[in-house]
């Protein structure tokens, strides 16, 4: 038995290592727009609003899966669900990088966005059941943690690799790799311990009294729960303006401090790093500790100084290495959208931690979505009017207004001292400790 044990523990790295990786392409896919935007200006003729079109494509199916995505977390299975998200990533990448024109170019985006909308929750379904509760939020983190990475790496490294391969056949080979991907989850992912026979390693507590829950009516219990709707708006207003930041960045660093895109592409390889680290350390930090709600508002108002400073001083174009240091911080204060996921699944029904993992997710995509069109109309506004400087202070002075209001949220999120806390909930027997260390 003990021997057995020893395998499940050892197998299931195995399992979240696999996704992890797959997890890293999902943001090399995300963020490798903005290093090609101008081989696609030359390509396609693109304008400012179709650029900002083509980065919001990718989240329109992504938000609109993530309900989905969650029902097939908890019932098709992990392994089943990311074979077809890294086949469809793959269509999807390959048709990009052959596009003839600019709606193709957009139909591929798309595709790997459907594909992608399916990794995230699939690993978090994996952690909740082939790894113990009081390490969910590091794992979460580590996740997250891959996925940055691979955003960093689309910044500098993918810029290299479009020099020496062009800007298509880079986009070819990331989508054959993605299709490698599909072939090794199918070999090597399994939903649960169970299914390589080991024992269940995570065992739910069961209500004798209670009725059959399923899946409808606990949908319908998340969305009317009064301490989801704190999570669900700053994830969409606070993760949107973070999609904006991955989307305008580089521009914002090309056309207002006349760097190249190589010069602006190293700064912003720290971006996503610094939310890499941001993201593992939060996790692990508030699993330690057991509080969720207290590092929220601390980091909320870490986010509010950084774009405080980068809208106000020197009207929108701070000292670079100031506006590098408040990009790197802003990066790892804004990985406090972690932790939702952790408060997600412990303030909802233990059975369905797919579900309770993809509400928060639908705001963060749908934010991703609406946010950046909105701003990229805000740039296309005033560019003729204020110059680039101008239309982009527009764009961070929008960005710290949406950021005080999620600061404001954070007093309302629940406490859930990092543990399930849906059963105590419901019977009232559940007493906050929001200062508590222990």
């Amino acid at each position: 038995m003990v021997q057995q044990r020893n395998k499940a523990y050892t197998y299931r790295w195995i399992v979240f290592g696999v996704l992890l990786l797959t997890y890293f392409f999902v943001f090399f896919h995300r963020l490798s727009p903005a290093v090609v935007k101008v081989n696609l200006e030359q390509a396609f003729g693109m304008t400012a609003m179709q650029y900002s079109n083509l980065t919001a494509v990718y989240f329109y199916p992504y938000a609109i899966m993530q309900i989905p995505s969650g029902i097939l977390a908890d019932t098709l299975g992990a392994r089943k669900t990311g074979v077809i998200g890294c086949l469809t990533m793959a269509i999807g990448s390959i048709l990009f990088g052959l596009a003839p024109s600019f709606s193709m170019l957009m139909l591929g985006r798309m595709l790997v966005g459907l594909g992608a909308s399916v990794i995230f929750l699939s690993i978090l379904k994996v952690q909740s059941v082939w790894f113990s509760e009081n390490e969910f939020g590091t794992l979460t983190g580590m996740t997250t943690f891959a996925g940055n990475f691979g955003g960093a790496v689309a910044q500098g490294p993918l810029a290299f690799m479009v020099g020496l391969l062009t800007w298509r056949m880079s986009f070819i080979a990331i989508g054959v790799f993605s299709a490698v991907l599909a072939v090794a989850i199918f070999v090597l992912v399994r939903n649960k311990p169970e299914d390589k026979g080991f024992e269940p390693i995570v065992v739910h507590r069961t209500e004798t009294q209670e009725a059959k829950v399923g899946i409808w009516s606990t949908s319908k219990e998340m969305i009317v729960c009064k301490y989801m709707w704190p999570i669900i708006i700053i994830n969409f207003l606070g993760m949107g303006v973070s999609f904006t930041i991955t989307a305008w960045a580089l521009p914002y660093l090309t056309d207002v401090y006349g760097l190249s895109v190589g010069q602006a592409g190293t700064i912003m390889f720290f971006y996503p790093l610094g939310a890499a680290v941001g993201c593992i350390v939060t996790g692990a930090v508030t699993d330690k500790i057991k509080m969720r709600k207290i590092p929220s508002i601390l980091m909320s108002v870490g986010v509010v100084i950084c774009l405080g400073l980068i809208a106000f001083v020197n009207n929108g174009k701070p000292p670079l290495p100031l506006l590098t240091v408040c990009l790197i911080l802003l990066s790892i204060f804004l990985t406090y959208s972690v932790l939702f996921y952790s408060i997600s699944k412990e303030i909802n029904h233990p059975k369905f931690s797919g579900i309770a993992t993809s509400v928060p997710n639908v705001a963060v995509f749908a934010g991703a979505a609406v946010l950046p069109l909105v701003f990229g109309g805000v740039i296309s506004k005033y560019q003729p009017i204020l110059g680039n400087q101008g239309a982009y202070q527009k764009m961070f002075l929008g960005f710290f207004v949406v950021a005080v209001i999620c600061t404001i949220l954070t007093f309302f999120l629940f406490e859930t001292n990092c543990r399930n806390r849906y059963y105590a909930m419901r019977d009232g027997t559940y007493q906050k400790k929001v200062f508590s260390l222990k």
